[in-house]
């Protein structure tokens, strides 16, 4: 069975979160039993940046939306076909130092996400283009392959 570092706009939905992927409700439970599905901790981190964020916005929100990212937390961690990866070690950080210093990505959510993907040799499920321009250049820090929702929807039968 393959294994799929999920970046954290997969995970969203389980927080209490819409995402705009055609077809995520119904093909993203399908996944789960056909793939292993990985994570980096980081990704609840973020999440719960993007939460914080919208509870800004929307004030008279803020209880429910802290409220569905708890109870997705419970959800998320109790699922056992969706696994966490450590959070870092110094070669995820190497990786990451490396994609900061030589490719300029300035972000440490994206860079730690991509280079534990790249350390595990997984195949990186992201929307991130920039991250997708990044497997392209030459370098040996890539994942086994990245990919982002289109792709997958097109080459599995789900």
């Amino acid at each position: 069975m393959a294994e799929i570092l999920l970046d954290t706009t997969y995970l969203l939905p389980i927080l209490g979160v819409g995402v705009k992927l055609e077809r995520f409700g119904e093909v993203f439970p399908k996944l789960i039993n056909k793939y292993t599905l990985l994570y980096n901790p980081i990704s609840l981190v973020e999440a719960k940046w993007i939460i914080i964020s919208q509870a800004r916005k929307t004030p008279d929100k803020r209880e429910a939306l802290l409220a569905r990212f708890r109870e997705g937390l419970k959800i998320l961690l109790s699922n056992t076909k969706l696994r966490q990866t450590i959070l870092t070690n110094a070669e995820i950080e190497s990786i990451a130092d490396k994609l900061l210093l030589v490719h300029r990505i300035p972000d440490y959510f994206d860079r730690l996400i991509y280079a534990t993907a790249t350390y595990y040799d997984l195949e990186l499920l992201t929307e991130d283009q920039e991250l997708h321009e990044l497997t392209k250049v030459e370098t040996r820090l890539k994942p086994r392959r990245a990919l982002n929702w289109k792709q997958l929807l097109l080459e599995t039968s789900l």
